[in-house]
């Protein structure tokens, strides 16, 4: 069987009773997998952190968006 793609591994953790039975069964059981799932749980989390974080009223969107158009290369 090939291993679930790291959005079936996403699904997993955010909807699991969405996730074939096959799949659940498949990364139960994959060393691989259980290592991708962790990452994937790990990135989950920081993101939850970084939204729940409360920035008040100094929130630079400028700034920010400065910061992100410089660190994605353009097309």
């Amino acid at each position: 069987m090939r291993h679930p793609t790291e959005g079936v591994l996403r699904r997993l953790l955010d909807e699991p009773a969405g996730v074939a039975d096959g799949d659940r069964r498949h990364v139960a059981d994959c060393p691989v997998c259980l290592d991708v799932l962790t990452g994937v749980r790990r990135d989950a989390d920081l993101l939850s952190a970084a939204l729940a974080t409360d920035v008040g009223e100094h929130l630079d969107v400028e700034g920010a968006w400065a910061r992100l158009s410089a660190a994605v290369p353009s097309t």
